[in-house]
């Protein structure tokens, strides 16, 4: 465990997080369990697996879209309960929503337990495709926290752009690869621009990797280095960023944020293609390492077959996943 600096004893509240089993979020979320004023729970709290598993299963959103169970108060004080060193406020972080949006009650009952905890609603997806009416889950949180500009603004919620990420294997620099370019997703809405930015690539003569899910056989394309395959680990896709020079981003509909593959580019010093526009406007962007582009026809071929330059990356921007802490703090009223 992180020794607990005098920084850190000066955080206003203590921290729980809920609901963060995505392996995605082992190193944005999980480093944070090294600090003794936070838990980080892959479901709902540590202890006895059988009564996790019931708890998690009496919360499912499957079960309880076909019969509302009723009786979820029972589970409050034990989601709830925390054995912290110092007697200060929680702050309840519920990744994506989970609980805290599926029982207003739940909300009144943290409230009374302490009127000082928070409750944060923390979104690293897209509100939109939540389907939720904004309304009501205003009601049951204190703060939505979401990662993308243009929801920020829509859904007049709260925006946190800090970039953190913590590397959770070994930082290679090797002068070959496997692949030159590197691409992992599900399709979602873009399909087209997937297999579109695929033929630009392997037409020039680069080895892709593409992986991509969710695609039904009948949009399928053939060609090398193009798998439509289930979701692979986590660690796995970053064994493949490691032996790839370049990872490819691209947006999906209505998102204006980078995704974890420009953090995962930086941390493991890898080249950036991205169509993200915004990003030529950040403080991390790096030209020697990243290149923009609108449409496939207009990616900068020389960029990607040129080797990487592994000087050229800043050491200086601070990717630590305790940013999440410090915004928090901020957003609640800082520092005592």
């Amino acid at each position: 465990m992180k020794e607990c600096t005098q920084e850190d004893k000066q955080t206003r509240y203590n921290y729980v997080f809920f609901n963060t089993c995505g392996d995605y979020l082992e190193p944005v979320i999980h480093p944070l369990k090294n600090y003794p004023f936070v838990r980080v729970y892959d479901r709902a709290f540590d202890g006895n697996a059988l009564l996790q598993k019931l708890c998690f299963l009496h919360w499912s959103k499957k079960l309880n879209r076909r019969i509302r169970l009723p009786g979820k108060r029972i589970w409050y004080r034990k989601l709830i309960e925390q054995d912290f060193a110092e007697d200060k406020p929680c702050c309840y972080v519920f990744y994506g929503g989970k609980y805290i949006t599926e029982d207003r009650e739940f909300f009144n009952y943290i409230k009374k337990k302490n009127p000082n905890n928070k409750c944060i609603v923390l979104c690293y997806d897209l509100i939109s495709k939540k389907h939720w009416n904004m309304e009501q889950v205003k009601k049951c949180c204190d703060h939505i926290v979401t990662y993308d500009p243009g929801e920020a603004e829509k859904y007049q919620v709260d925006l946190m752009q800090a970039f953190m990420y913590g590397a959770i294997t070994e930082v290679t620099e090797p002068e070959t690869f496997d692949y030159d370019v590197y691409f992992l997703g599900y399709a979602k809405d873009r399909l087209n621009q997937i297999h579109a930015t695929y033929r630009t690539l392997s037409s020039a003569g680069l080895r892709c990797n593409f992986i991509v899910c969710g695609v039904s056989k009948e949009e399928r394309i053939q060609g090398e280095g193009l798998h439509y395959t289930k979701p692979i680990s986590y660690r796995e896709n970053i064994e493949n960023v490691k032996r790839s020079k370049c990872i490819l981003e691209l947006m999906q509909g209505g998102s204006d944020a980078p995704t974890l593959r420009t953090e995962e580019a930086q941390i493991y010093r890898r080249k950036l293609l991205t169509n993200h526009q915004n990003l030529v406007n950040q403080p991390y962007y790096d030209n020697n390492n990243m290149r923009v582009f609108s449409k496939p026809d207009s990616i900068d071929i020389a960029f990607l077959k040129a080797p990487i330059d592994y000087s050229t990356f800043e050491d200086s921007f601070d990717y630590s996943p305790y940013q999440m802490i410090t915004y928090f703090e901020n957003l609640l009223g800082g520092r005592q």
